[in-house]
């Protein structure tokens, strides 16, 4: 309980921190073009580090776990600089053809938008260096049990950069959000680097690295797939109305905070939870620990949704209803919201059940899951769209969250009864 307190404060102020940067590029600027165009770059930069850091971490803390500090030390030295290296690669890539892709992905974008669209994506694909990273540090840090100094750290890195962009927006602009964004990472990795001490002597793993890579190769054709459904969202809102953008991603993020907290505090402890106890051959115990948080997150997650249904209006309000966030505006992304809410309850069991078939070694299995699903759910996206607007493009990212955590759910628990003769 103790844990769940800690890791909850320490996640819960860093998304709160995350959070009041969006609230003040929403709230000085407010919903517009520049706006459109800072939420366009931040998720067409991101969704290469999402897909890269989300299949990374997965895959390492399963296999670093439970080595020896010497082998530990010496994979985590070279899977550092093998990363380095790739993700240097993937952002320069990004930076230097923004210009190709950018208009391409935000077709609705035109004129100041899109050239400031592409100058901010050029920015923030430096945020790619520091997240490959910050992934790799933070898997040695969960491998070991140790999950509150990561959180502590992003604290740290990500009040400095609050306070830095209060001050910066008032004089340059809303670029000044997008070098926030590279040196909030940049600290984070700075800090998190402490965990390495190049002069102690480490045996380097030459197989556990090759696996490593081996089944990274595995995942990352379906997750640069099913992982690119934000790309869709941003292409069909950039259709819509000038704002849509940033009310859509906005409300996204909103839900997004209680999904981040829900991975942080119960999904990755859970990750590594079930890595440990399979390769001490008992299960038994995972599935116990993955009813018991399922009940409690899924709880949790009704709560939610119903008091925003009900007070939302208000809270939203209160929140952003001043500067130049207009009435129109809050309805609209209270409407947005009241639809977005179906994805707390699916996301958080799509969160456990995942994880624990990760820690299995079932990750084809999501990752074939996870590509059906996002087929069937961009076309009710673009149908959706079509008939009712930008409300159409979260009833398609609600539907693929319920589809996703329904079928992980029937798959995992298959898999564990076959493992331990469930009932």
């Amino acid at each position: 309980m103790k844990f769940i307190f800690s890791m909850g404060g320490l996640a819960t102020l860093n998304l709160v921190i995350a959070m009041a940067i969006q609230w003040l590029v929403l709230v000085y600027i407010g919903p517009g073009a520049e706006t459109d165009a800072y939420f366009s770059a931040q998720v067409l930069t991101l969704i290469p580090l999402i897909i890269l850091s989300d299949i990374l971490i997965r895959v390492l803390v399963p296999l670093l776990t439970g080595l020896a500090k010497e082998n530990l030390t010496g994979a985590v030295k070279a899977l550092l600089l093998q990363s380095l290296f790739v993700f240097i690669v993937v952002a320069a890539v990004l930076a230097l053809s923004a210009s190709l892709w950018v208009p391409l992905l935000s077709p609705g974008l035109s004129g100041k938008a899109l050239d400031l669209t592409i100058e901010m994506a050029e920015v923030m694909s430096a945020t790619l260096v520091f997240g490959g990273m910050t992934t790799v540090l933070k898997s040695a840090y969960y491998a070991e049990q140790r999950f509150i100094y990561p959180e502590l750290s992003q604290v740290i890195a990500s009040l400095a950069v609050l306070l830095g962009v209060f001050y910066a927006i008032p004089v340059y602009g809303i670029v000044a959000v997008a070098w926030g964004a590279v040196i909030r990472w940049a600290l984070w990795t700075a800090m998190l680097c402490k965990w390495i001490d190049w002069r102690v002597h480490s045996v380097y793993d030459r197989a556990m690295t090759k696996r490593v890579w081996q089944r990274m190769r595995a995942l990352l054709y379906g997750a640069s797939i099913y992982k690119t459904g934000p790309i869709i969202d941003r292409y069909l809102a950039s259709l819509g109305p000038v704002g849509s953008i940033s009310l859509l991603t906005f409300g996204n993020q909103l839900y997004g905070v209680f999904l981040a907290l829900t991975d942080k505090v119960f999904a990755t402890p859970l990750l590594s939870f079930a890595a440990k106890h399979r390769k001490l051959g008992d299960t038994s115990l995972l599935w116990r620990n993955y009813r018991q948080k399922l009940l409690l997150t899924g709880t949790m997650a009704l709560v939610v949704w119903a008091v925003f249904a009900l007070c939302g209006q208000w809270g939203l309000t209160l929140l952003v209803g001043y500067g130049k966030f207009g009435a129109e505006q809050i309805n609209m992304l209270w409407q947005l919201m009241v639809v977005l809410g179906g994805m707390l309850v699916a996301g958080v069991a799509g969160q456990l059940a995942s994880n624990c078939l990760y820690a299995l070694g079932k990750t084809s299995v999501v990752v074939r899951l996870a590509m059906v699903n996002f087929f069937i759910c961009a076309a009710i996206k673009v149908v959706a769209f079509n008939a009712v607007g930008i409300v159409g493009i979260a009833i398609g990212i609600v539907a693929y969250q319920v589809l996703n955590a329904v079928c992980l759910h029937i798959v995992l628990v298959r898999e564990l009864k076959q493992v331990s003769q469930l009932p």
